[in-house]
């Protein structure tokens, strides 16, 4: 029983360590964050900090990678269900949409990231490769939809797929923290749908 206690403890330690990592790389960049300003922001030691992560590479790493994976299962679990594509990519898009907001930090690292593809080779391949699993999926379920006539069948899944990604981490980064208090919220996630270009269905 102790040990397990413990466990949850040291996972749960291990958890805030990242969150307040994802906060001040984000805010200050990965060379102005050091491990003592982390440690001084969470109350512990720096040694305490390399009980969980060896280093600050890794704890960077960490700060891109696991949140981002998160998102993926998220999103993924969503477009796997059992109903029409035009249901599962309405769902995805309304629940990335909903809580997109608390995400804003780490969009930021993956841009930044991105940004400096020669200085963080293997993390930015990483990264790639993560949204390339989303882009893919989203591709898919896409191309399936438009062979059933839900979907404009005029554009290509592949570009449609892309763009989504790119214009979800556009209106993250540019509204931030208050992303939900925009006079155009609504809409913005409407037009989001939209890209996809849904057929409407006229009623008889």
């Amino acid at each position: 029983m102790a040990r397990t206690v413990n466990e949850e403890k040291r996972l749960e330690r291990r958890k805030h360590i990242l969150e307040e990592a994802v906060v001040l790389f984000a805010e200050n960049g990965y060379s102005n964050t050091t491990t003592a300003l982390i440690a001084k922001k969470i109350g512990v030691t720096s040694g305490t900090i390399f009980q969980y992560f060896p280093s600050k590479e890794a704890l960077f790493h960490a700060a891109v990678l696991e949140p981002l994976e998160d998102i993926q299962m998220k999103s993924l679990a969503l477009l796997q269900q059992d109903e029409s594509p035009a249901v599962l990519i309405k769902n995805m898009v309304e629940e990335q949409f909903s809580h997109i907001y608390s995400y804003t930090n780490e969009l930021r690292l993956v841009q930044s990231v991105l940004g400096q593809r020669i200085r963080f080779p293997e993390l930015t391949q990483q990264v790639l490769d993560s949204i390339k699993v989303m882009t893919d999926t989203i591709e898919a379920v896409y191309a399936k939809g438009q062979s059933i006539g839900e979907f404009n069948p005029g554009f290509s899944p592949a570009m449609i797929s892309r763009s989504y990604i790119s214009f979800l981490n556009g209106v993250a980064l540019t509204l931030g923290e208050e992303i939900v208090h925009h006079p155009e919220w609504e809409n913005l996630k409407a037009h989001a749908y939209y890209l996809f270009a849904p057929v409407q269905h006229s009623k008889n």
